[in-house]
């Protein structure tokens, strides 16, 4: 059995268009109803335009299967905005579309049902997206469960059921992630929220808090780590710069991890410039302090190492540098793996109190992650 969010899209939602395949003036999105909003990541009735990262795999395409990073926001000034002005106030959450799963803004037309089927694994959450048109033949199941549930506008409806004629992904077999430049916005500003706080979280004394409070996730977890670091290295090795994959049909396999810099162990934060992707046999040597990256991104192998092919071979050499800045691995935790894992040949564990006290960046470096970006 599944569990399922039902949309009947409407004229508005689709850019006002008239006829299918008409090009739209204006952006398209889905109108989540509130009654609903259970069904998708926790979103803030209080916070000013709280957006939120919706990861959702589209199933009516004629290509591989990729999760692609959405935004779902609320637009909430009638509620959260003590001081506005306007005559029109909004109050109501979108799932904004994009070319990924509304290809070339003409993939839904007003009266299609969009169905979202949820995906708990391990903690993160997936949502496959199937359009439905009004000529399907099983169209009239799920309006007739949107006439029970969503008496007033009959367009939405959250259930638990089977239904037959949704596809359900392999998940293990979908890797590919792709990242729209609106996810991306809302990420670069979590993670400037969280940098700019990070200095008390690494501080806290309390044995007792949370691992995902020292980890400063409100977004960002494992999924969204590995997904952003995998993205950001271009599925290559850091080091080596080569992976091996194998990708046919629904079969995916590659030799790549997200390896943090500072470790979870630590209270390693999830943001992806605490990430580096590497091969297994690089984040095993990296764990176990084998080598360590420099400041000017260059491999630093222990000088117990010399004379053997590894020190020969990546002592010096400068890794890939992801393009984009927000990726790049910060100073503050290249220098906690440094000071901490590099040299020491054992498996990381959980540093004392007083070890992170030592190790907790300074305002300075705080001050300065700004201008490293």
């Amino acid at each position: 059995m599944g569990r399922y969010y039902i949309h009947k899209v409407g004229h508005q939602e689709m850019g006002s268009v008239n006829s299918r395949g008409e090009r739209p003036a204006r952006g398209r999105y889905f109108l989540v109803a509130k009654s609903c909003l259970d069904f998708f990541p926790h979103i803030s009735s209080v916070v000013m335009n709280d957006k939120v990262i919706v990861s959702i795999i589209p199933m009516n395409r004629d290509k591989e299967r990729e999760r692609v990073l959405c935004t779902m926001d609320y637009h909430n000034q009638k509620y959260a905005d003590i001081e506005y002005k306007g005559k029109n106030p909004r109050n109501e959450v979108r799932l904004y579309m994009n070319n990924e799963i509304d290809p070339d803004k003409e993939y839904f037309f007003k009266g299609d049902y969009a169905v979202f089927e949820r995906f708990d694994l391990d903690g993160d959450v997936y949502y496959t997206l199937t359009r439905v048109t009004p000529e399907h033949k099983k169209s009239y199941l799920l309006q007739r469960i949107l006439d029970d549930y969503d008496r007033r506008f009959h367009a939405n409806a959250v259930i638990d059921t089977v239904f037959d004629f949704i596809e359900e992904p392999k998940l293990d077999e979908v890797s590919d992630v792709v990242v729209t430049d609106e996810a991306m916005k809302v990420i670069k500003i979590e993670s400037d929220s969280l940098l700019s706080t990070y200095s008390t979280q690494d501080n806290n004394d309390d044995e007792e808090n949370s691992f995902e409070e020292s980890m400063g996730c409100s977004i960002f977890n494992s999924s969204l780590f590995h997904d952003l670091v995998m993205n950001a290295y271009q599925y290559r090795c850091a080091v080596t710069g080569k992976v091996i994959r194998y990708k046919e049909g629904n079969v995916d396999l590659f030799n790549l991890e997200a390896a943090h810099i500072k470790p979870q162990a630590h209270q390693g934060t999830f943001l992806p410039c605490n990430g580096i992707a590497l091969c297994r046999d690089m984040h095993f040597a990296f764990d176990k302090g084998f080598f360590c990256i420099s400041d000017d991104y260059r491999v630093i192998v222990s000088e117990k190492l010399k004379g053997n092919w590894f020190y020969e071979e990546y002592n010096g050499k400068k890794i890939f540098v992801p393009k984009e800045p927000f990726y790049r691995p910060l100073k503050i935790f290249l220098k906690h793996h440094r000071e901490n894992v590099f040299d020491k040949f054992r498996q990381i564990r959980k540093l004392s109190t007083k070890s992170r006290n030592e190790v907790a960046p300074n305002e300075y470096e705080l001050l300065t992650i700004a201008a490293e970006r």
